[in-house]
């Protein structure tokens, strides 16, 4: 059957997106979703209707691929041809999404292990956090600067115009008087029941329980909010993923990062 490619918008294709969220059988973070709502989506359409689209992110890699399922047919020949036609060297997909990690599968070259992603276990066994609650506090806008010379790039993605919307919320957490760490959450905004939760803390103060009770506190104001705790990390930073792991949350779900053959049609 006769398909075309066209290039759209998040938004003409939302209801496609809406649809490919309902597919996914695992969570995924801020990290992933600034990879989508960043990207370039294309539509594909057959007899002039909308059947599925893809993302590319940064002009090579794909970050997403979604068709409905009577077009399923069409997915591998029109996966490759994206690849080829958008010069696609990488992917970055989630192992919660069966047909893109598949498709990624068939023509993959290497896999490189990207990042973790933690869903909210609410374990009762978890021990209480080493710092209380009113050791948490929230940090204004004004004081992004000072949050940014004390942690280096950790926060670079964080602006001022960010926190005044709301779309990302930062915390210190204090003890007599010094600041230990630093929490994070970001609203998701395609997997909208999640808020994700992130931390650091300063290199002097670590091994101390700190971030381990960043990461309880915030995912208790998620919680208070009526949103579910999810977490990312590194797939090679270790201690970040103890930290999350020994505050209740665990990971089921990963990110990969594929690199693909050159593409011939």
């Amino acid at each position: 059957m006769h398909y075309e490619i066209m290039q759209s918008t998040l938004a003409e294709i939302k209801p496609l997106v809406n649809q490919y969220l309902k597919t996914l059988n695992g969570v995924s973070d801020d990290f992933w979703e600034g990879h989508i709502l960043k990207a370039a989506f294309y539509e594909i359409r057959v007899g002039g209707s909308p059947v599925g689209y893809f993302a590319i992110y940064g002009n090579e890699r794909i970050t997403q691929f979604f068709i409905l399922d009577e077009y399923l047919y069409l997915a591998q020949p029109v996966f490759k041809k994206a690849l080829h036609d958008y010069a696609v060297k990488t992917a970055f997909v989630s192992t919660s999404d069966q047909l893109f990690l598949s498709l990624c599968m068939d023509f993959h070259k290497r896999i490189e292990m990207q990042a973790y992603f933690f869903f909210d276990s609410q374990n009762s066994d978890v021990r209480k956090p080493e710092f209380d609650r009113i050791c948490i506090s929230s940090v204004s806008a004004d004081e992004l600067g000072e949050v940014k010379s004390l942690t280096g790039d950790f926060f670079d993605f964080v602006t001022e115009a960010d926190m005044n919307l709301k779309q990302t919320m930062l915390y210190k957490l204090c003890d007599h008087g010094e600041v230990l760490g630093f929490g994070i959450i970001e609203p998701n905004r395609l997997l909208t029941a999640y808020w994700a939760v992130g931390m650091i803390t300063l290199e002097p103060y670590r091994r101390k329980g700190v971030g381990r009770s960043i990461q309880i506190h915030l995912a208790n104001i998620c919680r208070e909010n009526g949103f579910i705790p999810i977490s990312g990390c590194w797939y090679q930073n270790n201690n970040s993923k103890k930290t999350i792991e020994s505050a209740g949350r665990y990971s089921k779900t990963r990110l990969l990062n594929v690199i693909f053959d050159e593409i011939e049609l």
